[in-house]
């Protein structure tokens, strides 16, 4: 599993709970050690990627009436 998969299934399993909360739940829970400064990153990685996900499928949801 990827490392910002696992920070969604963190997300998901705790909120939105503070930086040092996060990393700690990630580590004890799935094993895989991030250290606080980096969950910024993650967040901003993960609401990308949710919203890249959003315009894809809004762009799927146009397209056939463009094609008529």
């Amino acid at each position: 599993m990827k490392p910002v998969d696992l920070f969604r299934l963190a997300v998901e399993e705790i909120g939105d709970a503070s930086a040092a909360e996060l990393s700690a739940h990630m580590e004890k829970k799935h094993g895989f050690k991030v250290e606080p400064a980096f969950i910024p990153l993650f967040k901003a990685t993960l609401r990308d990627l949710e919203r890249m996900t959003r315009i894809r499928q809004e762009a799927k949801r146009e397209q056939p009436a463009q094609a008529a």
